[in-house]
């Protein structure tokens, strides 16, 4: 039996590291985060309230569901907005509790959702948004926002994985636009 030439050995060297970098790639690295208890520093002043995001009505007017989902958009959403919280918020918790009444309340619906075009090696992913702030004492503050993302040629990556690209990058926009809340803004790529 004869050994393999090097070059032989280099490209089957090649081909497991590529096969194992689109497995993971297929399989996605964020999970949704389990839910915690309320931490014992959360107030009203460094708190963000954000009750479960909803299924809204896209321009066309159709109702969007779970079924339209198949990447769990309010999961991934929830959790890029807490990793990204810029001061004074700390916290972002799905409820008003004795220790953060007066805490700001942040209301998301998604508006669209293309999740499902092109395939492992591209198509846009795209989700968009509408969202309020409710503060005591001040009028509410809104904004819409969309994201998108593209791949044409390079490693192939799983549709799920791109939109968790994609609202990872949206929830960057909503902690940014937590800092100076102004009403009407455009967030993300238009």
């Amino acid at each position: 039996m004869t050994q393999p030439s090097f070059a032989g050995r280099a490209v089957t060297r090649l081909f497991v590291v590529l096969n194992t970098i689109v497995l993971l790639t297929a399989c996605g690295s964020r999970q949704p985060a389990a839910p915690q208890a309320e931490p014992a520093a959360a107030s009203a002043r460094n708190t963000v309230v954000m009750p479960a995001i909803a299924y809204g009505t896209t321009a066309k007017g159709l109702q969007l569901s779970k079924k339209d989902d198949p990447c769990d958009v309010p999961a991934s959403l929830q959790q890029a907005v807490q990793d990204q919280l810029i001061a004074p918020y700390e916290y972002l918790l799905p409820a008003r509790s004795p220790g953060t009444d007066g805490a700001p309340v942040l209301k998301i619906e998604i508006t669209d959702i293309l999740a499902n075009a092109g395939g492992l090696y591209g198509g846009p992913k795209i989700v968009q948004l509408r969202g309020t702030l409710e503060r005591s004492g001040e009028p509410p503050a809104g904004f819409t926002a969309q994201r998108q993302m593209f791949i044409y040629f390079g490693v192939p990556r799983s549709t799920c994985s791109m939109v968790g690209v994609v609202t990872y990058a949206l929830g960057g926009d909503i902690a940014n636009w937590l800092q100076k809340p102004t009403n009407g803004a455009t967030l993300g790529e238009f």
